[in-house]
Order: structure tokens, then C-alpha cells, then sequence
């Protein structure tokens, strides 16, 4: 894995999708890290030219993505006078004419960019940078959901390790049953195999009891949120989903979430699937 959250070949597997769809002559990216990202996932590569270069931040179309927090693209790479020509020989090496950079960001970080090229001159259209946007945004939301699965972890360790002594009170034991449970629904979305058979092994120690729960009232437009959430979808594409503006978006899943006495998006799923209300 190259990191922890993410191995390779999530970023590889999105950067095959992403030259499906737009139908570009290569595709390519990095996880970034506080000095940049080094490039190491290549779909439709011809040479090695990039493999393994360093893109530090503000310097060529990635490196000013990872800045601006913002698609960056160059038509004609090697006279664009909106970028620093740090990688020229890099990019001519692979014949790249055209070129387009987006960051995937989570929270205030960017953990990884994403490149497409082509070998021609191409004035990159709204549809092939809508493709790129949401193909970072999928990405950033595996990271986000790696994150939380972690989170869930270690809290689950430390709760089995309080229910482990004879004395453990029940709210101990019912606080990692809860946990083992909440762990379990994560799992429906979680693609990295490594993290599922950790998720595995550690619901394998506890295998908790079924526990009867009393379904909150939702209505039906909260229950049309949760089962947006449980589709991993963001505000904004719930409210192009449903036809709402994000802010009403926002204000349902806030009371979806009270109901649920959920304090994340994932808890709320979890809540709603061990209620019934959702798949």
C-alpha cells in the first residue's frame, strides 16, 4: 500500500475509469503529501519518463492544482505562460501536448491529483473536467471512508480491551457491540481488501448479539437522505439528485442525523440500516 488510507491500486483502478469515460490518451496521478506528489499510477503510458517524478506544489499543472485547489489545465503544455516549466522534458518524453491536473481534496488537505493528458492539442471541455472532478471526488471519498473505518477500529480495540476483564460493566460491553455493529456497515462500502479483513478479524473476536431497536420517525424526504448517504453521495449531489438547493439538502440530513442520535454521516447510515429503514 502506499498509504494507509488508500492503497495503489485504488488510484489506479479510478485512473482506468477516468480514461474510459473521457477517452483520453493516458491518465495519471499521485497521493499527495506535504512536498508534493510523486507520480506512480499510469494508465496508457508509452515510456517511464514520468514514473516516479516528484510534482512539488505550485510547480507545473499539478503542482499549481495542489495550490489553487482547483482543475488546472494547459491546451499547449509547452508554451502555456499560466504554469512553471519544471517537468517539460517529463511531459515531452510521453508526447503530452494537452494536459489537465485536479486535486482530490478531504477537509483542508489534498491527498492526491489526477492527470489527464492528451497527444494532441485539445481544449479540455466542460464534460472530460466534470468527469476528472468527480473521479477526485470519488477518490477523496475512499479516503474519507478508509479514515473513518480506521477510527472505528481503534475505538473498537480500545472498548474490546475494557470488556475483556470479568468485571466490565454492561454499558462497556453494550458501547463495543455497538461498535462491532457500526464497523460492520462501514464494511458495505470499503473496497481495500486489507481493510476488510481487518474489519473481519476484529468482528470475528466479539460477534455480537442482535439487539432490538425502536425505528425513529423520519420523514419521508430524511429517509430520501439517508438513503442518498448510503449511496456514499455528497450534499451537492444529493440536491442535483433530488432537485433541492445544498442548503436544504444540509438542513434534512442534520435532522436525519438528530433523529438517529448519529455524529457522522456513517452513523447515521449504520443507525438507519440496523432500524430497517434503509438496505
Amino acid at each position: 500500500m502506499t498509504s494507509p488510507l488508500a492503497p495503489r491500486d485504488a488510484l489506479l483502478a479510478t485512473l482506468r475509469t477516468l480514461r474510459r469515460d473521457t477517452g483520453a490518451s493516458i491518465t495519471f496521478g499521485a497521493y499527495a503529501t506535504p512536498g508534493g506528489a510523486r507520480l506512480d499510477a499510469f494508465v496508457g503510458a508509452h515510456s517511464h519518463t514520468l514514473a516516479g517524478v516528484l510534482i512539488e506544489p505550485a510547480h507545473g499543472v499539478g503542482g499549481k492544482a495542489m495550490v489553487d485547489r482547483r482543475p488546472v489545465a494547459a491546451t499547449q503544455y509547452e508554451r502555456s505562460t499560466a504554469i512553471t516549466h519544471h517537468y517539460d522534458r517529463e511531459v515531452s518524453g510521453e508526447a503530452i501536448v494537452s494536459l489537465l491536473a485536479v486535486p482530490a481534496i478531504v477537509g483542508d488537505r489534498v491527498r492526491a491529483v489526477l492527470y489527464v493528458g492528451e497527444r494532441v492539442a485539445t481544449q479540455f471541455g466542460g464534460d472530460i473536467v466534470r468527469r476528472t472532478v468527480s473521479a477526485a471526488q470519488n477518490l477523496a471519498w475512499e479516503f474519507t471512508v478508509a479514515a473513518e473505518v480506521e477510527r472505528r477500529v481503534t475505538e473498537l480495540r480500545q472498548a474490546a480491551a475494557l470488556s475483556a476483564a470479568a468485571d466490565a460493566p454492561s454499558r462497556e460491553r453494550q458501547e463495543v457491540r455497538e461498535a462491532a455493529a457500526e464497523l460492520r456497515e462501514l464494511s458495505r462500502v470499503v473496497q481495500d481488501p486489507e481493510l476488510l479483513a481487518r474489519i473481519d478479524a476484529i468482528g470475528r473476536l466479539l460477534l455480537p448479539a442482535p439487539t432490538e431497536l425502536v425505528a425513529p420517525r423520519l420523514s419521508p424526504r430524511e429517509v430520501d437522505m439517508i438513503t442518498q448517504l448510503a449511496l456514499g453521495r455528497r450534499n451537492s449531489q444529493i440536491a442535483e439528485a433530488l432537485g433541492l438547493t445544498e442548503a436544504t439538502v444540509k438542513a434534512y440530513v442534520s435532522s436525519a442525523m438528530h433523529k438517529l442520535d448519529a455524529s457522522s454521516r456513517f452513523e447515521a447510515v449504520a443507525a438507519a440500516r440496523r432500524a430497517g429503514i434503509v438496505a
